[in-house]
């Protein structure tokens, strides 16, 4: 899953946060690397690891996703748009994370992290998956520090998902088209 807005999205709005995911593949900056183009937000940059074409690349290129969602939090949605296409969950995301910064909000809890997550699925340039995550409480405080009525939630133990995955060879990168959430 600032945070990964997963239960709001999954269950009734996209209003929601988490936190980055602990195992997500170490953020060597794309920048070390002369023929990769820096992706994500400068603070953020998608790491190399997630930037080749095979299953590994693409499992880390969704973990990255899934923790980019929480990181840009009452952020600027850009980046979570520029890294999907056709992702109606990611737009939400987006606009979710843009409609909370203009307003000055804050969020706190709501780290997401993975339980468990499949090999992906590879058909040329496109990758599917199924997952399980949890999300603890979050709460989103406006600019005095009061919470936000219907913008929280108690712990959520388990999620599962369905994501879908296209290689993008003008980035070097996975460009998620799918993403869901649903109580377990």
């Amino acid at each position: 899953m600032a945070g990964l807005a997963v239960a709001a999205a999954l269950v009734g709005g996209c209003s929601s946060k988490h936190e980055a995911n602990d195992t997500l593949p170490s953020a060597s900056s794309t920048a070390a690397s002369p023929t990769l183009e820096p992706l994500g937000p400068a603070d953020f940059p998608v790491p190399d690891e997630a930037r080749t074409q095979d299953a590994a690349g693409a499992k880390a290129a969704l973990r990255y996703y899934l923790d980019l969602v929480t990181h840009q939090q009452a952020k600027d949605g850009e980046p979570l748009r520029a890294l999907s296409r056709n992702c109606n969950l990611c737009l939400s995301l987006a606009d979710r994370a843009d409609k909370d910064a203009a307003s000055g909000y804050e969020v706190e809890g709501g780290k997401a992290t993975i339980t468990s997550l499949s090999e992906p699925a590879i058909s040329g340039p496109h990758a599917e998956f199924s997952f399980s995550i949890s999300q603890s409480a979050v709460e989103v405080r406006d600019r005095q520090g009061v919470p936000v009525p219907d913008r929280g939630s108690a712990e959520i133990p388990a999620l599962t998902g369905a994501a879908a995955m296209d290689w993008n060879e003008t980035k070097q990168a996975w460009i998620v088209s799918f993403l869901s959430f649903e109580r377990s």
